[in-house]
């Protein structure tokens, strides 16, 4: 990439104000093994395990009963 600055600059303000505004805990990584996209846990309890329950949640649970 020819200019990170911009980029890593936004990058640091926003973990900054995280930090600050205490949600930077909600800040997770998907626990797919096939994803780990990093996102933004709004669920109500704070214990969201992937990033989409549509997508990565859905294959997890699907995976989980064909197991059984």
């Amino acid at each position: 990439p020819a200019d990170e600055g911009p980029l890593l600059s936004r990058v640091a303000a926003a973990i900054a104000q995280a930090l600050v505004e205490g949600t930077w805990n909600r800040l997770k990584a998907c626990e797919a093994v096939d994803c780990h996209w990093a996102y933004y846990d709004r669920s109500p309890a704070g214990r969201g395990r992937w990033c989409s329950m549509q997508v990565c949640g859905a294959r997890a649970k699907m995976r989980r009963y064909r197991a059984k």
